[in-house]
């Protein structure tokens, strides 16, 4: 069952080792436990680009999972499912919006959700999310790293190392 998850498919996430569930991401050389968790729950076709994230239970089982996929040179699209409001930690949104804008030097996010999901497009505006378009059956969401309140105090963007010696 891909809900009993093997600690050694798994690293935890360095971002924020406070947390009382353990973040987790999957290897890329290794069977992609969290992907299968997500797909299963919001049907997230595999690509050679994604990244995952996840908190994990001490029995082994994901509550929340994050993916991020479709990178461009300034943005990428997510996307998240979770077992329950208790399995979401703030902890867990602040690592995930700190992957892309921080770690990824990435200036947006974005998201597709669909209009049916009421509870999922309350989610996203509390999130911070702003609405940018609509489908027939879609809401188009976009966050910015300046607009990110996930970020207070963390410095965001492209970092350039310098070389010189002086």
């Amino acid at each position: 069952m891909v809900e009993a998850v093997a600690a050694n498919r798994l690293t935890t996430c360095d971002l924020h080792p406070e947390l009382i569930m353990q973040l987790v991401t999957d290897q890329p050389e290794q069977y992609p436990v969290i992907w299968q968790w997500l797909n299963k729950r919001i049907n997230l076709p595999w690509s050679t680009d994604l990244r995952t994230m996840a908190v994990m239970r001490d029995d082994g089982t994901i509550a929340c999972a994050v993916a991020f996929n479709a990178w461009t040179s300034s943005a990428c699209w997510m996307h998240v499912a979770f077992d329950g409001h208790h399995g979401v930690k703030r902890s867990l949104w602040k690592a995930a919006f700190e992957y892309p804008f921080v770690k990824c030097g990435l200036e947006a996010v974005y998201g597709l959700t669909p209009k049916n999901l009421d509870d999922a497009l309350k989610m996203n505006e509390r999130l911070g999310f702003r609405k940018i378009a609509e489908t027939i059956d879609c809401a188009m969401f976009e966050m910015t790293a300046d607009e990110c309140r996930w970020l207070k105090g963390v410095k965001h963007g492209r970092q350039s190392i310098s070389t010189s010696s002086t």
